[in-house]
């Protein structure tokens, strides 16, 4: 069954890569997803299933005008929202940019695109007949998201203000910081508190040179299932690590469109 989350939370990813065969074969091989054909309806989009589970969608790098070489390769994530023109509107309000007007996309639903103040990239999904991914937490499956910040201060009001975050400020343990001193500094925040987070935000200035989304893949191994990604061309660009929450490291695909793990 589709996750059930609420308005301004986590409910698609897409990737787009240049040549959709090979990332299919690679993804297959490192988390055994199956890819399905929408058809030429939907321009040969495909959906992406982990077991019975909806993980998200891949397409080939493409504008109206046809295929998009310099497209680079890369995996979006989407928003939950009610009403995509209103949430179009709050964000043109709050300090934000329309990378796409909203669209409909047959009678799965309607998106749009946005970027954060600070230059994050990301969706906007009002459902219509689709619902979005699940979220089983199992191996193969979406586990977390997040966006790496240069501007965090001046990210953060923006999804408060669009997508009705309700900030809740941790420390480097791990922990919720309850002093409103101390959350000035924090340099990561939840969505929301506690067992409602559903993504969060990283005061990412010191090591990104430009904001981006995120996302984690559920895997039982995390060192053994980064050195396959590599032995299948992909790379491991940060890690293996550490973290309160389990082990993590980034990699990209062989196209070099990063993930989490």
């Amino acid at each position: 069954m589709p996750a059930n989350v609420s308005p301004g939370s986590p409910i698609w990813v897409d990737l787009t890569v240049q040549d959709l065969d090979a990332a299919k074969d690679f993804y297959s091989e490192i988390f055994g997803w199956a890819f399905t054909d929408m058809g030429p309806e939907y321009g040969h989009y495909h959906l992406i299933r982990s077991g019975d589970s909806d993980v998200g969608g891949a397409m080939r790098a493409m504008t109206l005008e046809g295929p998009a070489p310099d497209m680079p390769s890369t995996w979006s994530i989407y928003l939950k929202s009610v009403d995509a023109d209103a949430t179009v509107r709050a964000a043109e309000t709050a300090g934000g940019q329309v990378a796409l007007q909203p669209m409909d996309v047959g009678s799965l639903g309607r998106m749009a695109e946005l970027t954060d103040p600070a230059g994050g990239r990301i969706g906007v999904w009002q459902s219509y007949d689709f619902e979005g991914f699940d979220l089983p937490l199992t191996p193969g499956t979406l586990a977390w998201f997040e966006v790496m910040s240069t501007d965090m201060r001046a990210a953060l009001p923006f999804y408060e203000h669009v997508f009705g975050w309700k900030p809740a400020y941790m420390g480097d343990d791990g922990t919720f910081i309850e002093d409103a001193g101390a959350q000035t500094t924090a340099m990561y925040a939840t969505n929301a508190p506690g067992a409602a987070a559903t993504a969060g935000i990283c005061d990412a200035a010191e090591w990104f040179d430009a904001s981006q989304w995120r996302l984690y893949v559920s895997v039982e191994d995390a060192d053994g299932t980064a050195q396959r990604i590599v032995e299948r061309g992909g790379a491991v660009l940060d890690g293996p690590m550490d973290s309160p929450f389990g082990r993590v490291v980034t990699v990209a695909d062989p196209e070099g469109a990063s993930f989490q793990i």
